[in-house]
């Protein structure tokens, strides 16, 4: 009985010893075998990241505008690198990057698996390491993120860092969509940390990224910002904003800023100013008083609201008092009679206080609301800002939003307000992104115009368009008529306010918005000059109507909308532009004097080459005719000497054959590495010089 009860008490033992066991077992397999398998794979399992390709953001026509490139990165594995001849590893590996050689020793003796040394080298750079064969030394693929035409959108864009990251821009915003899904290299090793000769490497691919399709023009792109670099040098202005706008999408065909940075090398600039503000966008976040752009916020509350018509009449002594406050017309003598027609033509001041206080604050500030003044457009790009708006107005307040001092706006802002005149009244968010497609070109996601809200009646907007055509016909805009194009648009001069108040006495900011053609609007343009202080003067009517119409013309052309020889007004006396073509600027400048109109010469050589307008085109007075001075061209069949293009971009390249009477033939894109002919050789001009490009 005693020897039973042993046996059975030890099988009661034996069996939770087997039971603890097999707990534990299945412990062990279900509940930590993943995690225990993971650290086994950690510690005989080496691995390498790879990156993905990083997804391409093309323009609306299929220009590549950022784009991933491969490059080496240099990865040290320390295990694999004998103690005594890391020095000297590390001082050839210094030599070649030219980096501190200690520096570089302490990166190669770290314990660890893997360290970078140097990330997404030059292509000769790698060629010269690997040349030396270096024991513990290997290569990984990467991505560089690189941008062909350098400057160009540059604060639309943005940039991406060396991870592949986006930073800023739409680089930043869609950075979720193009970066992608990390690969990695996985190679077995032995318990000291050595790649086994004999293992087989595994290889997990990485995802690419999506590429992005955008609205942005680059040809558009290209007249802009051509000509904010015009308007930068002609008025020495402290930076412009220009906005090119579809009025019946939202689409932004173009945005760009001065100054501005190259993306490839986006410190430099920073170096350069000793600020990073020059990464942001001043057409989404830069806030700045409208002056009489906003007068059409107050035109459209007035006619809506029936406080006023075409045909009313205001006399205008030159000032109004309001609240015992003395506010000015700038023409201090003041207009006289006027239709309010002409008080929009002559941007008369006072003529707006009168329509602002027969509408009450309460209903000026719900129109300037509808317009979208105060908050955000949602346009799809990081940064945006809202500016400052009144909640609440007292008189000499009212008076003052009238004409566009006080509030502050955004570009962007003011590009919308204006397209919801030219499109009938509907105020639109605009975008910058068209579609998200994947590597095989299948759309993930696609954009489709957005309408906000319907700011005024389809009557209304007509009706207010109709006045700012007759301010471009008659009134202050005479600068930025288009010849043989309606166009619509409203000049703006605003004094810069000082941080503690008031206003700087000589700091203006000059701008115009406006639409063309009135019948049938294709782009809505808002162009802005901080602080000119060239001899043209600093008013929006000197300044920014013949920047709107040097942009609006060409793109109105390049989008294949021909001038209609009745779109002039009848009303408008024309004045035949010379022939100014072979002759010298101060002949030019001899031929209009009395011909009432002005004279801009751009570049630089002895004789005139081109003009704008073209000889024989009827303009208005007080026009500016743009003549383009420079050396002749060489004939056709005239014998020229092929220049060196290589290490260009495509447009530098382009440039510089051109300025010789050559034309380029580009094959692929980026950098050109190769030519044909060679440089030096003599070929008639016309000829085509065959350019080969590549990341």
């Amino acid at each position: 009985m005693q020897t039973r009860r042993r046996i059975g008490v030890a099988l009661l033992i034996f069996t939770l010893i087997i039971g603890g066991l097999i707990g534990r077992l299945a412990w062990l397999l279900l509940i930590k075998g993943p995690e225990l398998t993971r650290r086994a794979l950690a510690q005989w399992m080496r691995e390498i990241p790879v990156e993905p390709k990083r997804g391409i953001i093309f323009d609306r026509n299929g220009n590549e505008l950022a784009i991933s490139a491969s490059a080496d990165t240099v990865v040290a594995l320390p295990a694999q690198i004998p103690k005594e001849k890391a020095p000297e590893i590390a001082a050839e590996l210094a030599r070649v990057l030219k980096r501190d050689a200690d520096a570089i020793l302490e990166l190669i003796t770290k314990k660890r698996a893997a360290v970078y040394v140097a990330r997404k080298i030059d292509p000769e750079v790698a060629r010269e390491i690997r040349e030396l064969e270096l024991p513990g030394i290997t290569f990984t693929e990467e991505s560089r993120r690189y941008y062909p035409y350098g400057n160009l959108a540059s604060q639309v864009l943005g940039f991406a860092g060396v991870d592949s990251q986006g930073l800023y821009g739409l680089e930043l915003k869609y950075d979720e969509w193009l970066r992608g899904k990390r690969g990695y290299l996985q190679y077995p090793t032995d318990n000291q940390g050595q790649e086994i000769p004999d293992g087989t490497p595994t290889y997990i691919p990485p995802e690419p990224g999506y590429n992005i399709h955008l609205t942005i023009d680059q040809v558009i792109q290209h007249i802009v910002e051509r000509e904010l670099d015009n308007l930068m040098v002609m008025h020495n202005a402290e930076g412009a904003t220009a906005i090119v706008m579809d009025p019946s999408t939202g689409a932004i065909l173009a945005m760009a800023n001065r100054p501005d940075f190259d993306p490839n090398n986006f410190m430099a600039a920073v170096e350069e100013t000793g600020s990073q503000s020059v990464w942001l966008n001043p057409a989404i976040s830069g806030g700045f008083e409208p002056g009489s752009t906003f007068k059409v916020v107050t035109a459209t509350a007035g006619l809506e609201k029936g406080v006023v018509r075409e045909d009313s009449l205001y006399f205008d002594k030159g000032y109004e008092v309001v609240a015992g406050h003395r506010i000015h017309c700038y023409r201090r003598t003041g207009h006289g009679q006027q239709t309010f027609v002409e008080v929009m033509q002559n941007s008369c001041n006072p003529g707006f206080i009168d329509v602002a206080q027969k509408l009450g604050a309460e209903t000026m500030l719900e129109y300037v609301r509808k317009f979208g003044f105060g908050q955000k457009t949602g346009i799809d790009l990081p940064g945006e800002a809202v500016g400052v708006m009144f909640n609440k107005v007292g008189p000499v307040e009212l008076a003052t939003l009238s004409f566009g001092q006080g509030p502050s706006v955004t570009p962007i802002q003011q590009a919308v307000a204006m397209a919801a005149i030219a499109n009938g009244g509907k105020l639109l968010q605009p975008y910058v992104v068209e579609s998200i497609r994947d590597q095989e070109g299948n759309v993930i996601e696609q954009r489709e115009p957005k309408v906000v809200r319907q700011v005024t009646s389809p009557e209304i907007a007509r009706r207010v368009a109709l006045m700012l055509e007759s301010v471009v016909a008659n009134g202050g805009g005479r600068n930025a008529y288009i010849p043989g194009f309606r166009v619509a648009g409203k000049t703006g001069t605003a004094q810069v306010p000082k941080p503690g108040g008031g206003y700087y006495p000589d700091k203006y900011i000059a701008s115009f918005s406006g639409f063309a053609p009135v019948d049938d609007p294709k782009i809505v343009v808002f162009i802005s000059i901080h602080n000119p202080r060239g001899r043209y003067g600093y008013y929006g009517a000197q300044v920014a109507g013949p920047a709107f119409k040097s942009i609006a013309e060409d793109i109105l052309y390049y989008l294949d909308v021909r001038p209609q020889a009745e779109a002039t007004s009848a009303q408008v006396q024309r004045i035949e532009v010379p022939d100014l073509v072979g002759a010298t600027a101060s002949e030019a400048l001899e031929r209009l004097r009395d011909t009432g109109l002005n004279i801009r010469i751009d570049g630089q050589g002895a004789k005139i080459l081109d003009q704008t307008p073209k000889a024989g085109v009827q303009v208005p007075p007080g026009s500016t005719v743009i003549v383009h001075m420079g050396e002749r061209p060489p004939s056709a069949g005239e014998p020229v000497q092929v220049p060196d293009v290589t290490g260009l971009s495509l447009r530098d390249a382009s440039v510089k054959l051109s300025a010789v009477g050559l034309q380029v033939q580009a094959v692929g894109s980026g950098i050109a590495i190769s030519q044909s002919p060679a440089p030096g050789t003599v070929v008639p001009a016309g000829s085509m010089v065959r350019v080969e490009f590549k990341p």
